[in-house]
């Protein structure tokens, strides 16, 4: 079951990097006097590229955000149930760690 979960947590991680990435790399509405000086999308064709490059950057984002909500979702279903609280004392005593010498180590009385 852990497994599954650092699968998932990789997945969240791949897809949110996606995301960004697929947003940043999307053309904004408001091109302002750049496009009109530089010229390259005022050719029928340069047009039509740049729209079917957007369009596919809308797809690719819908799905990566698909991914990141169901990732999200299974993450949540899967992890363990805290809501009872959780007692370190048991389980420092269940993984063999009986006293609080790791963190807080005993200084010898002079």
């Amino acid at each position: 079951m852990q497994v599954l979960e650092y699968v998932l947590i990789a997945v969240l991680i791949i897809a949110a990097f996606a995301i960004i990435a697929i947003v940043l790399l999307q053309k904004s509405g408001d091109e302002g006097l750049s496009s009109t000086i530089a010229g390259g999308a005022d050719t029928f064709y340069g047009k039509d590229k740049s729209s079917h490059t957007d369009r596919t950057l809308y797809k690719w984002t819908i799905i990566a955000g698909i991914v990141f909500a169901v990732a999200v979702f299974a993450v949540y279903v899967l992890q363990p149930d805290y809501s009872q609280g959780f007692d370190l004392d048991a389980w420092m005593t269940q993984s063999g760690l009986n006293r609080y010498t790791h963190v807080f180590p005993e200084v010898p009385k002079a």
